[in-house]
């Protein structure tokens, strides 16, 4: 299902009226933020912006901004977190009384839910993505720990992580059709490997235990068998407490399960590779006993059976 995404550039017109664009912009397709900057009448930016599964991955090259988001004010928190990758040129971020700056090659999280600013140097590109709040925590224990911390650098995983972002990047630019919801899983490991090891003694033990669970969930989604009542024996809590810790995270271990399946079962309908299997036996390889009852949930969930959305992927 290709996404032709969003693309805007400043080529067009120079001057004030540009960046007037510009900054409306970025205020309604990518973050509500309040941008200044030192010359209007030659400022030059450009940026494209594509869904990948559930995340949005832009691609920005700008000259020098400053930018405030008011958590609290008239644009209004947002439950998300944004990840940023600098490919070119610099950034120096300010949240929570804290403030970092990265160069190229370095990224960090930062929160839509609390207020935050920038300034980025006298032209830099970078990748920008927004990941809501309830997908992140799929991923990470707890996002806020690793909030404003210089990420990748040094790290075993740089080249791998490195790749996957100029990959799609690339993708985005060039406007490819992309596997987004496979892509996004994989967007989705790259953040878990990037903040390794980040907030682990801050993290209290109920989100700790509920993030655990969430991998357990997502690692063997496969398993027909893997119940609650298993879920509940493997990571030895009464099934009783299993759904107390679900219930206050305003959801449920089955709706997690399912969930789980079905990004599976969509990722597959969506992958070149995966031509040959027919939904049946893909139900089948996600966990589902019964195909018809994937058919319903899936429509249920995305708005159309699976059949017809393999045919429009």
């Amino acid at each position: 299902m290709s996404d032709p995404g969003y693309h805007i550039s400043t080529d067009a017109s120079r001057g004030r009226p540009a960046f007037d664009h510009w900054h409306s912009a970025v205020q309604t397709h990518l973050t509500p933020i309040d941008i200044r900057v030192p010359d209007r009448d030659g400022f030059r930016g450009e940026f494209r912006r594509r869904d990948i599964g559930e995340v949005q991955f832009s691609v920005i090259a700008a000259t020098r901004q400053e930018c405030i988001h008011d958590a609290g004010g008239r644009h209004g928190a947002q439950p998300r977190f944004d990840l940023v990758y600098i490919r070119s040129g610099g950034i120096t971020m300010r949240q929570n009384g804290r403030e970092t700056t990265l160069g190229a090659g370095q990224a960090l999280l930062f929160s839509h839910l609390d207020h935050f600013s920038f300034d980025t140097s006298a032209y830099s590109e970078s990748y920008l993505i927004a990941c809501p709040s309830a997908w992140i925590e799929r991923w990470l224990p707890d996002p806020q720990a690793c909030i404003l911390r210089p990420l990748i650098g040094d790290s075993r995983w740089s080249a791998a992580i490195e790749g996957l972002l100029s990959g799609i990047a690339g993708a985005v630019e060039n406007g490819l059709d992309v596997p987004g919801h496979l892509l996004g899983d994989q967007l989705g490991g790259c953040l878990a490997l990037m903040c390794e090891g980040i907030g682990t003694e801050e993290t209290s033990h109920r989100r700790r235990l509920i993030h655990q669970i969430r991998r357990t969930l997502m690692a063997d989604y496969a398993d027909p068998d893997l119940t609650p009542t298993v879920v509940a024996a493997r990571h030895g809590i009464s099934l009783r407490y299993l759904h107390t810790l679900f219930a206050a995270a305003g959801t449920s271990v089955g709706r997690e399960l399912r969930g789980v399946r079905l990004r599976r079962v969509r990722s597959m309908l969506e992958d070149p590779a995966c031509r040959g299997l027919t939904v049946a036996e893909m139900a089948y390889a996600c966990g589902f006993n019964d195909p018809g009852y994937l058919a319903r949930c899936f429509a249920q969930h995305y708005g159309r059976a699976p059949s017809s959305f393999r045919a429009a992927a």
